[in-house]
């Protein structure tokens, strides 16, 4: 924070930690050491009328052209915005924050460019929800504040509590000495800052550190030179050494770093024309990295040697293999899927109706926070915004007939609000436990995934439910609820053993899903079936090639979101499941590939 207090340049700069770990506390006793910026505390239910100005009402009513209000910006200039819990903060808002924190300026509506350059100081707490990567890279330092866990560290807490409740002003006095000293070293170093040496040497150096640490873009590079220079200059000095890069370079690149597949896409041609310059891998590869090494004579084999499709076009039951009869138990593994594969399905809609955080919906009236304003149709009247609407009409009053009246209104002139209102969804995890699953332990793996979807569902506020299938029927273990810790314990019971009625187990779903549709209309559900899609129980010819696809087209029908994870293992992979996606016109994923790009956040 004092890097950012001697140069702007260094970038906005985000601390993560859990609640009560002190984070706002020490954003806010930089006021102590600032002696030309000043702090602006942000607050979270800014509108945007808020942040960039708005209209006064007054003048323009009373001269017939528009004068506006200064919003938060105008203030803003050279010193420094604080946002305590950026990921509450509306996107919108967001986003044009960080845009104009990068553009150095801003246009109010009467199309003034106003200069603002300022520096963000932001807060989160990771148990509320994170902020996506293209976020995190426009901040140009970042660090996480752990929780004091130490018996000495909480009991020296404790002792300066009550020192400061005792002596509060003996205590000012103490650390006054301290903020004296910063305040000199800011000083000092604003002055050197433009005095710091930058060769081609030290360029070399973090273009080399950032390439080797797979950083995507271009602005790690930059914040890590000016968070050098800055550091250098803060330390009474205009020479750039490497324990200087090296002792900055974690707080800018923590939260930028990616795995060598992230970075491939982007950098592949790069990569072909500098083969013989390429350098040296990082020290500590990534586990990912690590085991996506194979040697070259079995790299695509997987895919090359995958015998063709049996012929499904004839009635005959799907017996492939005999299911192990035995019943097994496995516990639940560490895998962790990319819960992407349930946010996407669910940005498939925008304007609905529930109750949730997965997604932002828009509403024309009545529920939501007011995010925007937009002009009524014809013979359309309801949630009317009447600050808008008065806005639309004050630079006309000069002119029109009021009789009497203090402000006149046209049809014209009528706004109305639009909202935006976070929802859920309802996600039905369908697991086929047949005899099959315990092969190579794939159920183990299978309650991995969809316990990692669970916990990410739960973030989310969606309703969870959890239905099997297994011998001759299907079970629905857990109705739609919210409840985390019951599917998490019905979940760590579920048995494998039996052969795979899956017809019946579709069948069974899709009655559950149509009631959910039922019961709430709005809020549209998603199933998400784990299967090897190996149907081997032949009760009255369920399983028959035509079932199956009977079945899939009721769902494709409804308009039903599907999810289905691949669960097949093995070198010979027969590609049912993959059929079947097809019948359902359902989102495919195989689960090992789930493995190999799991999500790792860092915050």
């Amino acid at each position: 924070m004092v890097l950012a207090a001697v140069n702007f340049r260094v970038g906005g700069i985000l601390l993560s930690g859990k609640s009560g770990t002190g984070k706002s506390d020490l954003i806010l006793s930089l006021n102590n050491i600032l002696s030309d910026r000043k702090i602006i505390k942000l607050p979270l239910s800014i509108t945007e009328e808020s942040l960039c100005g708005t209209l006064d009402m007054k003048q323009t009513m009373k001269e017939g052209k528009r004068h506006y209000h200064k919003g938060i910006l105008h203030n803003l200039h050279n010193n420094i915005l604080f946002i305590d819990n950026i990921n509450l903060l509306s996107a919108k808002i967001l986003y044009l924050i960080l845009q104009i924190c990068e553009d150095g300026y801003f246009y109010t509506d009467d199309g003034d460019r106003n200069i603002c350059n300022f520096t963000i100081i932001a807060t989160m707490n990771p148990e509320e929800g994170g902020i996506t990567t293209k976020t995190l890279d426009r901040f140009g330092l970042f660090m996480e504040m752990p929780n004091q866990e130490s018996l000495s560290s909480r009991l020296e807490i404790l002792k300066e509590q009550e020192l400061w409740d005792k002596k509060p002003v003996n205590q000012l006095n103490i650390y006054s000495t301290d903020d004296n000293n910063w305040a000199k070293r800011i000083s000092k170093g604003k002055e050197l800052l433009p005095k710091v040496n930058i060769d081609i040497q030290d360029l070399t150096t973090i273009a080399q550190i950032c390439k080797e640490s797979f950083v995507a873009g271009h602005r790690g590079d930059l914040a890590l030179l000016w968070a050098v220079v800055t550091y250098v200059a803060l330390n009474g000095r205009t020479k750039i050494y490497m324990e200087d890069i090296l002792k900055v370079k974690d707080w800018v690149l923590l939260h930028r770093i990616r795995s060598p597949k992230q970075s491939s896409a982007n950098n592949n041609e790069v990569e072909n024309n500098d083969k013989k310059q390429a350098p040296k891998p990082p020290k500590e590869p990534s586990r990912d990295n690590i085991d996506n090494e194979k040697p070259n004579n079995q790299s695509n084999s997987d895919k090359e040697d995958i015998p063709a499709l049996p012929d499904l076009s004839d009635n005959k039951p799907l017996e492939l293999t005999e299911d192990n009869p035995n019943e097994e138990s496995f516990e639940i593994g560490d895998l962790q899927l990319n819960t992407d594969i349930i946010q996407n399905q669910a940005k498939v809609f925008d304007k609905r109706e529930g109750t949730g955080k997965r997604i932002k919906c828009t509403y024309s009236e009545g529920k939501g926070r007011h995010i925007r304003s937009a002009k009524l149709r014809q013979k359309e009247i309801s949630d009317i915004d009447f600050v808008a609407t008065l806005r639309c009409a004050a630079p006309y009053q000069k002119w029109r007939q009021k009789n009497g009246l203090a402000i006149r209104i046209y049809k014209d002139d009528l706004h109305k609000k639009v909202r935006e209102h976070r929802i859920g969804n309802t996600i039905l995890f369908l697991v086929d436990a047949s005899g099959s699953m315990g092969i190579k332990r794939r159920m183990e793996e299978a309650k991995a995934g969809v316990f990692s979807l669970l916990q990410d569902a739960y973030v989310h506020r969606d309703k969870l439910a959890l239905m099997t299938f297994r011998k001759e029927k299907s079970e629905l273990l857990l109705p739609p609820t919210r409840s985390i810790s019951r599917a998490y314990t019905l979940l760590q019971d579920v048995k494998t053993g039996g052969r795979t009625p899956l017809y019946n187990g579709l069948q069974s779903a899709l009655e559950l899903l149509i009631n959910m549709k039922i019961k709430d209309k709005d809020n549209v559900p998603i199933m998400v079936l784990f299967t090897d899609g190996k149907a081997t129980s032949s009760y009255k010819g369920e399983n028959t090639a035509d079932k199956l696809q009977s079945i899939a087209q009721k769902y494709v029908d409804l308009k039903l979101k599907t999810i289905l994870i691949d669960t097949e293992c093995g070198f010979v992979k027969l590609g049912y499941a993959k059929r079947l996606a097809e019948w359902l016109q359902a989102d495919y994923f195989q689960l090992d590939d789930l493995k190999e790009k799991e999500l790792r956040n860092m915050i």
